[in-house]
């Protein structure tokens, strides 16, 4: 099992990790559900700290993923993107262009 740098973007800062490859795609769509939901809390108090921000969006993931409705929100901007990516991998791996 060999592991992968992956650079991603965390409330604009830059972050680097070394996870499996097989969690690349997951990593990143953790990521991308974190930046929505600490855009939405800084969109509601823009004097809170980057940490708060950071805290209060993992606390929502984190209650809404033990509450089971973590994929169930649909103004979910992060898990709308990662439907969008996979239905249109699968289009193209069912439907190849010739």
């Amino acid at each position: 099992m060999s592991a992968a740098k992956v650079n991603l973007t965390i409330l604009n800062r830059l972050y680097t990790f070394s996870v499996p490859e097989e969690d690349v795609e997951r990593l990143k769509a953790a990521a991308d559900l974190l930046n929505v939901r600490a855009d939405a809390v800084r969109a509601m108090d823009r004097t809170l700290t980057p940490e708060r921000i950071a805290i209060s969006a993992a606390l929502q993931i984190a209650f809404d993923a033990i509450q089971g409705r973590l994929g169930d929100i649909p103004e979910d901007e992060a898990t709308i993107k990662r439907l969008a990516t996979l239905r249109f991998r699968c289009d193209q791996t069912l439907d190849p262009l010739p």
